[in-house]
């Protein structure tokens, strides 16, 4: 059956896939080399994630700080399994990129005498938390986007899905894609190609992302052939479940606790106190998420299924200084939360694992590199606030530069890359088709699966029943389905909803990846209980998963022992 949506082809010397912080900054080091770059992004960049952070990210910038000792600090409250290498030049590369980020005119909280006025967060002993009050994702994403946006040095194509990795010789080529905003199929030809396309979070029902983040640096990679490590764990945070107008929403717990906010159960219980006597509200994250988890499986969850983030008896004052923009949202919805307490459960906010990568994002793959949440070994077990923009910027613009340098010793350009035949002919039969599942009912099938079976709590029958699920999803619901009606008179409906039928590919895939890690873990760690195995087992899961994809397409699982010895990070 012949393909009736037109391929446009590029060529460049670097593709850049995503266009987050970390894609961003990827992109400014490419073009300052002098190299050909194409951004390629689901929505106008920048975009994803960068957004989400509220409260500021991490940078030991205080007189009496320093790298080595927020280094020490994420060892030590980050839930082992982090390669101490990857957070090191982390923890020094932050340092620049907030001066860089200053003299592109971020305007970060400075006191009467210009001096970064840095937060603490839990889990850090330093204040070290640069950040523009609870909105500092967006004047983030603003800076970037008044120096990204401009540079005719950078081609960016938005509206744009990579959909799969063009693989020869052993080593990637290129890409192949849909640019949903022009209605076209596209094809890049790329020396290099850099995957920073966000988390994962799109997979659960309830989370706080753009519903675009979808995994896809994930699973591109790995039926490219890169392994991913530690994809079980996640980085859930509080999302409110009621009122029904603020579902979804993340309303910044690490603010709400640092104003003087607690957490109560369905009867007034201020149960933190049950599960840490000694640190309660100022446990860690992954510790708060965890009791928060426990109360609701134990039955003492409010009517719409979460626990209570009460600020009632904070002073208005705090509330209005420390999280105004969590404050003046739920008011422009008619809650006040300084009378009204908030109604929240664990949602997904960041991806833990990813991509195996070095210390300049590049993986065991030729020609393939990944940043921010795409890549793995970065995060451990659990991510102590601060830490997922900081190492977002950082390592985007560490694998930009890298990137670009092997993109200049290339001799060789790539050949002209084009979408292959097969996926031509399973887009023309899923355009044709006029039965079976809507593309929508079978997406929000995966995300039900992974929000009822693979969140917070865990067990290996919810495992084993999202694994059978998740390849029956695979083998019988994505062949047969099909796209709505609207599609078939609207070349622009008809791109949205091929995107999003090829990201549901994507989504069983990662559903099936998540299963396989979860189950494979057999003990509790960091937000992550198993009912059946309730205990943290250092002795045999003081380890990395690791995934990769066997000869015949299957999942296959290793357990690799944490790397040691951590290098010295600069004072």
């Amino acid at each position: 059956m012949p393909l009736d949506i037109p391929v446009e082809n590029y060529e460049t010397d670097v593709l850049v896939v995503g266009g987050g912080a970390a894609g961003a900054m990827a992109c400014f080091e490419c073009a300052d080399a002098g190299v050909k770059v194409i951004l390629a992004s689901k929505s106008r960049p920048p975009s994803g994630t960068t957004s989400v952070a509220r409260g500021g990210f991490a940078a030991a910038l205080g007189p009496d700080d320093s790298p080595a000792l927020h280094l020490a600090e994420i060892l030590e409250n980050g839930g082992e399994l982090i390669d101490p290498e990857l957070a090191g030049v982390w923890c020094e590369g932050i340092i620049d990129v907030v001066k860089d980020l200053r003299d592109w005119g971020a305007e970060f909280v400075t006191n009467d005498a210009g001096e970064l006025d840095l937060k603490m967060f839990p889990n850090h002993t330093k204040p070290r938390a640069v950040h523009h009050f609870d909105t500092t994702g967006n004047m983030v994403t603003k800076t970037l986007a008044k120096k990204l946006r401009p540079d005719q040095r950078i081609v960016q194509h938005a509206n744009t899905s990579i959909m799969d990795l063009v693989v020869e010789g052993g080593r990637v080529v290129g890409a192949w894609g849909v640019n949903y905003g022009k209605g076209v199929l596209v094809a890049y030809s790329a020396n290099e190609v850099i995957l920073s396309t966000g988390g994962g979070s799109g997979l659960f029902y309830v989370n706080d992302n753009p519903p675009q983040v979808t995994g896809d640096g994930y699973v591109l990679g790995f039926r490219a052939g890169v392994p991913l490590l530690g994809i079980e764990m996640i980085d859930f945070q509080a999302m409110c479940c009621s009122p029904e107008e603020l579902f979804g929403f993340a309303p910044h717990p690490t603010g709400f606790i640092n104003a003087g906010a607690v957490f109560r159960n369905r009867d007034g219980e201020l149960f933190l106190k049950r599960y840490f006597p000694d640190t309660a509200e100022r446990s860690t994250r992954s510790e708060v998420i965890l009791a928060m988890a426990k109360e609701i499986h134990a039955g003492r969850a409010g009517l719409t299924g979460g626990i209570f983030m009460d600020a009632t008896e904070v002073p208005i004052e705090t509330i209005q200084k420390q999280i105004p923009h969590v404050y003046k949202t739920c008011l422009h919805r008619g809650i006040d939360i300084t009378k009204t307490p908030l109604e929240v459960a664990p949602g997904s906010h960041t991806w833990l694992g990813g991509l195996q990568i070095n210390v300049d994002g590049k993986t065991p793959l030729d020609g393939l590199w990944a940043a921010g949440e795409t890549g793995g070994g970065i995060h451990g077990g659990n991510r102590i606030g601060g830490s997922a923009l900081s190492s977002a910027l950082v390592f985007g613009r560490r694998a930009g530069r890298a990137a670009a340098t092997a993109a200049k010793a290339e001799s060789a350009k790539t050949g002209k890359v084009d979408v292959p035949g097969d996926a031509s002919d399973w887009l023309a039969d899923l355009i044709a088709r006029d039965e079976g599942p809507l593309q929508a009912d079978v997406r929000l099938r995966c995300r039900m699966l992974a929000h009822e079976q693979l969140g917070s709590i865990r067990s290996a029958d919810g495992c084993n029943a999202a694994l059978v699920e998740y390849a029956e999803i695979e083998a019988e619901e994505i062949p047969r389905m099909r796209l709505s009606d609207e599609a078939r008179s609207s070349k622009k409906v008809k791109a949205q909803e091929l995107e999003s039928a090829l990201s549901v590919k994507n989504l069983a895939l990662l559903g099936g990846l998540l299963a396989t890690a979860s189950l494979a873990r057999e003990e509790s760690r960091g937000a992550h209980y198993r009912t059946d195995f309730p205990d943290t087992d250092a002795a045999n899961w003081s380890a990395v998963t690791r995934l990769e994809q066997g000869p015949d397409g299957e999942i296959v699982f290793h357990k690799d022992p944490l790397k040691q010895d951590a290098p010295s990070a600069g004072a």
